[in-house]
């Protein structure tokens, strides 16, 4: 073989080679660089996930205080509307005593109007109706007493549901 095929061969080998030296050194030089982003990311991560986790333990709390308010707010409406049923129905109650009241206080005018005008026989009439109104009013004012009671329950477990 003649010395400038040789001489070729060899530049060639040699060009290939610095080239592959190149290629490598640049290569490591990639890797070292990217190992060291790796460790500032994996030091600014660390960094970040401790300052986030008295926020993230706050916000746990804050989700547990919250599940509790929803819980008592419940319970709250649930009483609220339990209390605003029996003081209807204690004011119905009220409503039907009175009402009882004036049919009795009307039953014993008009027996004592008729009474007074002379007509006492008349009286006896009104004796029933009269018997009536006032078990009417017992009666309304017992009712009246039960549904006092149940309005004070209610109300009583209200105030506790809003402490």
């Amino acid at each position: 073989m003649s010395d400038a095929v040789v001489a070729r061969r060899d530049g060639r080998r040699r060009r290939r080679g610095t080239a592959l030296l190149v290629v490598t050194v640049v290569a490591l030089t990639v890797a070292v660089a990217c190992v060291g982003f790796a460790l500032v990311v994996r030091t600014d991560t660390a960094d970040l996930q401790a300052r986030a986790e008295p926020v993230n333990r706050h916000v746990r709390e804050l989700t547990v205080a919250e599940r509790g308010a929803e819980r008592r707010l419940r319970v709250l409406r649930r009483r609220g509307r339990t209390a605003d049923f029996t003081l209807a129905a204690l004011l119905a109650a009220y409503q039907g005593q009175v009402d009882a009241s004036n049919h009795a206080v009307d039953v014993a005018n008009q027996a004592v109007d008729r009474y007074n005008s002379g007509q006492a026989d008349v009286v006896a009439a009104f004796q029933g109706a009269g018997d009536a109104a006032v078990a009417n009013v017992e009666q309304t004012t017992a009712a009246e007493h039960t549904a006092v009671s149940a309005a004070q329950a209610a109300i009583r477990e209200l105030v506790a549901s809003g402490g």
